[in-house]
C-alpha cells in the first residue's frame, strides 16, 4: 500500500501541470462539432399534441353530458 502514497508523493508536481491554450482550443473544437443543435420542433409538437388531448377531452365530456340528458 505504500507504494502508492509513494508514487503519488514523487509524481505530485505532475498533477498541478496544465496543458497549453492551443490544446484547449482544440477541445473546445471537437466538443462543439459534437454537439447537436437545439430542435424547437419538438417543444412545439408536446404543446400541439397537449392541446389536442385537452380537446379530446372537452369534446368526450360534451358528449357525454349531451347523451346523458336525453
Amino acid at each position: 500500500m505504500s507504494d502508492i502514497f509513494d508514487f503519488f508523493k514523487q509524481n505530485e508536481s505532475k498533477l498541478h501541470e496544465r496543458p497549453p491554450e492551443k490544446v484547449w482550443k482544440q477541445l473546445e473544437k471537437k466538443l462543439e462539432k459534437s454537439r447537436r443543435p437545439k430542435r424547437r420542433g419538438i417543444q412545439f409538437l408536446q404543446l400541439g399534441v397537449v392541446a389536442l388531448i385537452i380537446l379530446l377531452l372537452i369534446l368526450m365530456a360534451v358528449m357525454v353530458w349531451h347523451f346523458s340528458r336525453k
